[in-house]
């Protein structure tokens, strides 16, 4: 049985250091707003827009409309990681100041920002590969979500997302990584200038088609059993809510077997860190998104 452990509130500087590793490894928290919740079941109100202006004459009577609502329930998520490491390798770190621990719980922080995408997107557990409980609603297990196979122009590609979409505004698009150095190898034929030199190859927020452009192995499920095929995902990422329940917290566990090995932390002159956080999402509309997948086989 696991003895007392120390959780310790991460320092500000820390905090500073490890909080925008979430962004920079989720295409959702870079491209949807960040709200925080509480740990009570938060319900959004969505409301469909129907008005429209009434010509009247004088004299007339006015007609009205009804408004259309509806509700959609956030989707509390619990994500953890844990890392064993000797007591040998602690000493070193005070002692040399090697920052091993801060690298260790910088990982740590980045693998909780892509569970984020694993979670609201494709409904996969990082660590195990498999499919989530029902109950964690993803967007592309939607019903309405638009779809778009890959045909043989990159052009035709993109023109057919954007048809898919005429009836929304949308204000983003996420890339595969494998995508986005697709795109950015099409050339102008006169002049063998890029067609878009602005898409982003790492994770920092970039353009596309005057939309902002996110990529990340995370929009194609890198880690998933079964490949996905997913290429990009066009849509208005407003429609995406998120934010964290509880901050992120560093734990520093010394006895017991907490990630259940059936290897005791003590007897092995091992301690073990844990970041831990709970995040909740909501996809109010899956309609306002389109996938673009690969053809079947490729």
């Amino acid at each position: 049985m696991a003895g007392t452990t120390s959780k310790v509130k991460l320092p500000r500087s820390v905090v500073t250091e490890l909080l925008p590793k979430v962004k920079d490894n989720s295409v959702i928290a870079t491209l949807c707003a960040n709200k925080p919740q509480t740990f009570n079941e938060n319900e959004t109100i969505v409301f469909t827009p129907t008005a429209e202006a009434e010509v009247v004459e004088e004299g007339a009577k006015k007609g009205s409309y009804e408004i259309a609502t509806g509700f959609v329930s956030g989707v509390r998520v619990k994500v953890q990681t844990t890392t064993r490491v000797t007591e040998e390798l602690k000493w070193a770190d005070e002692d040399d100041r090697l920052e091993i621990i801060s690298n260790i719980q910088a990982d740590q922080a980045g693998a909780i920002g892509r569970a984020l995408d694993y979670v609201a997107i494709h409904g996969i557990n990082p660590a195990t590969k498999a499919a989530l409980a029902a109950k964690y609603t993803h967007l592309t297990g939607m019903e309405g979500i638009h779809e778009v196979v890959s045909g043989a122009s990159e052009t035709d590609n993109i023109d057919a997302m954007l048809e898919a979409l005429i009836d929304w505004d949308f204000n983003g698009i996420a890339l595969s990584r494998k995508y986005a150095s697709d795109l950015r190898k099409l050339r102008v034929p006169s002049t063998m200038a890029r067609l878009y030199p602005e898409i982003p190859l790492n994770l920092e927020v970039g353009s596309f088609e005057g939309l902002r452009a996110a990529t990340s192995a995370t929009v194609n499920g890198r880690l998933a059993k079964t490949p996905t095929g997913i290429r990009a995902i066009m849509g208005n990422f407003d429609l995406i809510k998120w934010g964290m329940v509880r901050d992120m917290t560093a734990e520093i566990i010394e006895y017991g077997d907490p990630d259940q090995t059936g290897v005791d932390l003590k007897a092995n002159g091992q301690i073990a860190y844990r970041t831990q956080a709970v995040f909740s999402y909501g996809i109010l509309d899956a309609g306002g998104f389109c996938v673009l997948r690969d053809k079947a086989g490729e």
